[in-house]
């Protein structure tokens, strides 16, 4: 019989070559981890035998480690783990990766690259070296520090002088990425941090309203989320906030919105609702696909005004021609349109704790028509062990022992996701089971479910019709 070990290691050996396999019959070479990010060296590897091989390789890995290092060990690495976002986040805030793509290849001493940063050479070190150790950087001689693949993806592309110049406007008109980082070690951060203090609170126990979550409890604030994004001491985070949800798009092409549907369903002048749908941008790569449908994206004043400068740079035929109409809408209040054929929730249902998304859903019910479909693209937590749920023909594939069921630590962003959402706004990710269950309470059915990854959790388009 062979043991844990062994079919470890097999599933890595064997991910390894299927991975060497595919690269040799394309003529492509898997990038180095020393190597600066290049997309055109990625997208030459990219297709789906690569993909299934390396989050098999991932999730056999991690176990593999768990498996034969000390307990102990493991969990005092667990315990100090708080300190990669602190590095991340300091790596971040004094532009190093810029710092160390203007030195070039041969690297910076870390002397340098605090004296632009204009911060102690000796307390920055140890953060980079701490990121060294996980492949983030590398260090090539003592104290000298250079770019690698995985450092060189925060890069905003900016040069050093503007970004020290122009602080506030650090993440204008990048991918997203620093961003996101940004705001995940600054503020989630700080949230995450009093998570526990709120979970055993009596007064926040069994409080699932979106105002007195453990981030405003961090910061001492009691007015909710948004209300702080939006005081004056909060502008730079908030104008990264808004450009780090755009790498957080980035993660899933937005292309990805033509293929969870059978849009080519639709006849022309059917009317598509995009409910909260922020700038437009699914329904603005709807559009381009699709013209002869009507698209509706809904959401608060300020954002309605931001979308429709949005689709004026990038679409404006749209505009001109009706495809796309932005209105202010309160997705709480009743819904204005009653001719819809498919409401789009992208990204909504996480956002808001059980009572408050069944109060949306229920409005949607109330206009919806016996033809009337719910998209609903939000990522599905899987179970750590087996589990049997269908809807229709989909169910989470089983992985080959002796991994986990939802593949471990290959698969943790729905995880993060989950417990950012709870930092924030005292809402979740949902098991296939809850959503079902909640659909149900509120008056859907959940039929159909479409992945776009090789796991199936991460943004899947889920199709609920009327009860």
């Amino acid at each position: 019989m062979t043991s844990p070990l062994r079919a470890l290691l097999k599933i890595i050996s064997d991910s390894v070559d299927a991975i060497e396999r595919s690269c040799e019959e394309r003529g492509a070479v898997f990038p180095s981890l020393d190597d600066a990010y290049s997309p055109e060296k990625e997208r030459a590897v990219q297709g789906a035998a690569v993909e299934q091989a390396a989050t098999l390789i991932t999730s056999a890995a991690y176990q593999l480690i768990a498996a034969v290092q000390q307990p102990q060990t493991s969990i005092f690495a667990a315990m100090g783990s708080y300190y990669l976002p602190v590095s991340l986040r300091a790596a971040i805030e004094t532009n190093t990766v810029e710092i160390l793509r203007e030195a070039g290849p041969q690297g910076l001493h870390v002397k340098d690259i605090a004296s632009k940063a204009n911060v102690d050479s000796t307390k920055l070190s140890r953060f980079l070296r701490y990121l060294a150790t996980y492949h983030i950087f590398k260090e090539v001689a003592p104290d000298v520090f250079v770019n690698n693949r995985l450092s060189s993806v925060c890069d905003t592309g900016k040069s050093v002088s503007e970004l020290f110049e122009k602080p506030l406007e650090k993440h204008h008109g990048t991918n997203g990425l620093s961003a996101l980082i940004g705001h995940c070690t600054d503020e989630d951060y700080k949230g995450a941090g009093y998570a526990v203090e709120h979970l055993q609170d009596s007064k926040t126990a069994f409080d699932d309203g979106p105002i007195n979550t453990p981030m405003m409890r961090a910061f001492n604030y009691d007015k909710g989320v948004w209300s702080w994004f939006e005081q004056p001491f909060n502008t730079l985070r908030f104008k990264r906030f808004g450009v780090a949800m755009d790498g957080v798009n980035s993660v899933q092409p937005v292309e990805s919105i033509l293929k969870g549907f059978a849009w080519d369903s639709l006849v022309p002048g059917d009317v598509v609702v995009d409910v909260g749908g922020g700038i437009g941008v699914s329904s603005l790569t709807l559009a381009k696909n699709y013209p002869n449908l009507k698209y509706i994206v809904q959401d608060r004043p300020s954002v309605v005004v931001e979308g429709q400068k949005h689709c004026e740079q990038i679409f404006p035929e749209a505009l001109k021609t009706g495809c796309i109409e932005y209105q202010s809408h309160d997705f709480f209040d009743v819904q204005p349109r009653n001719d819809v054929k498919v409401f789009v929730l992208k990204q909504i249902m996480h956002d808001w704790s059980d009572e408050y998304i069944t109060r949306i859903l229920r409005r949607l019910r109330a206009a919806a028509s016996s033809e009337t479909k719910l998209l609903v693209i939000d990522s599905i937590i899987p179970y750590s062990c087996p589990d049997e749920t269908t809807v229709g023909d989909f169910k989470f594939r089983s992985p080959p022992e002796p991994l986990l069921a939802n593949m471990g630590a290959a698969n943790i962003a729905p995880y993060i996701v989950d417990l950012s959402m709870y930092v924030h706004f005292n809402a979740m990710e949902r098991t296939l089971v809850q959503i079902v269950n909640l659909l149900n309470e509120a008056g859907w059915k959940l039929v159909q479910v479409n992945t776009t990854d090789n796991i199936g959790s991460h943004l899947p388009h889920m199709v609920a019709i009327p009860v």
